[in-house]
């Protein structure tokens, strides 16, 4: 591994983290792109048949009149059937004061709810997709802790209290990187991906070549052009106390250096699909050292070592549902018992052989020693670049 960042290294950098400090970054969350791209593609289609289709465009600007502006639709209704020879009379012979009374009894009787429907899906969509996110994530390399606030309560990990080495700590899926701030809330699994300290980083550098693969267009090296792994590297990196200098100096430089016009054009276009309108912001800095203080304080003491956690197979996640607790929960007992009794963790920042974490797929790449190089070009032969698929007992 070079210690200086490659140019595109560098963008990755800027486009995933902040530098708030000499020695801490900042990774904000970004989730559900993919499920956005789904409703965009709907929006599209409901566009075309509201506003563009001739056959449908008069009937759904009369119902949005009708909605929004009824009294206008009332008085074009009145031309059409108002008796010219009789004024204020139909030609039913009913007067103008009862048609409109009639027209208003219909409107509030729930005729009008068709143009609040047509209005209310896009008004909708547009609120989801600019719903902010609401977690950002900070990574002191000096002290040795990452930590995060999170609707009024702070989380905090101390690395060097992690039984398992640091890269478990980051789950590479294909479309995503999931880590869970400590202290776990739950006795055994997630409850929810909304809740708690739980990260999900997701934006469309990872989730466009998983797009690709459902799509069928499956080729060699597909899978490994999602850069969830370059995240992850960078992350174990940079908290790595024996990371070159030279390097973590690039990482920083990269993060001051101003980003170009196609990176701005990139957070255009793609920022507010994978991140929403804009994050929510931390507490300032003297409420965030109050808050860790505290921690070192009260609950360090307290605390000899952390649980792990692992990504659950495709069949535990079919079991729970709608539910998604599929990511379990290893107490610091079955740790033990899995032989990772030794604290300080021996290999801390060092890739394991075989990993706790896999996609519903059971693949672990980008997880695993041996599997991240930087920007590796796709091979000639799929055989050479095989994915490791674990055999699940």
């Amino acid at each position: 591994m070079q210690n200086e960042l490659t140019k595109k290294e560098q963008r990755l950098m800027r486009h995933w983290f902040k530098k708030t400090g000499e020695n801490t970054i900042e990774l904000k969350e970004k989730r559900w792109a993919a499920v956005k791209i789904v409703l965009i593609i709907f929006t599209v289609i409901a566009v075309y048949y509201d506003f563009i289709d001739p056959r449908y465009q008069n009937m759904t600007w009369r119902e949005l009149q009708y909605s929004f502006q009824p009294m206008k639709a009332f008085e074009k209704s009145w031309e059409f059937y108002q008796d010219y020879d009789n004024p204020n009379i139909t030609k039913a012979g009913q007067s103008k004061e009862d048609f409109m009374k009639e027209n208003w009894d219909e409107y509030l009787s729930g005729y009008a709810w068709i143009g609040y429907f047509i209005a209310g899906k896009y008004v909708l969509f547009l609120i989801y997709c600019l719903w902010p996110t609401k977690r950002r994530v900070r990574f002191d390399r000096k002290r040795g802790i990452i930590y995060t606030y999170v609707n009024k309560k702070f989380y905090l990990t101390e690395v060097n209290k992690l039984m398992r080495p640091l890269p478990e700590y980051f789950a590479f899926v294909g479309g995503a990187v999931f880590f869970w701030v400590h202290p776990y809330q739950q006795a055994k699994h997630f409850a929810n991906f909304r809740r708690g300290s739980q990260m999900i980083v997701s934006d469309y550098t990872m989730w466009l070549p998983m797009l690709a693969i459902m799509l069928g267009m499956v080729f060699p090296g597909m899978y490994q052009r999602s850069k969830g792994a370059v995240l992850k590297r960078f992350l174990v990196d940079f908290m790595n106390p024996d990371t070159p200098p030279e390097r973590i100096a690039s990482m920083m430089k990269a993060l001051e250096t101003r980003p170009g016009i196609f990176e701005y054009l990139g957070k255009v276009l793609f920022g507010w699909i994978d991140g929403g309108l804009y994050c929510r912001k931390l507490p300032n800095d003297e409420i965030l050292e109050k808050e860790i203080e505290r921690y070192f304080a009260e609950q360090a003491p307290q605390i000899k070592a952390l649980p792990s956690f692992e990504m659950g197979s495709y069949e535990e996640g079919m079991e729970l549902k709608w539910k998604f607790k599929n990511m379990k929960i290893i107490s610091v007992e079955d740790n033990i018992k899995a032989g990772y009794g030794v604290m300080p963790c021996p290999n801390l920042y060092d890739y394991p052989i075989r990993s706790l974490h896999y996609n519903r797929f059971g693949i672990a790449w980008g997880n695993e020693a041996g599997d991240v190089e930087q920007f590796p070009k796709p091979p000639g032969k799929w055989k050479s670049r095989k994915l490791k698929v674990k055999n699940k007992k």
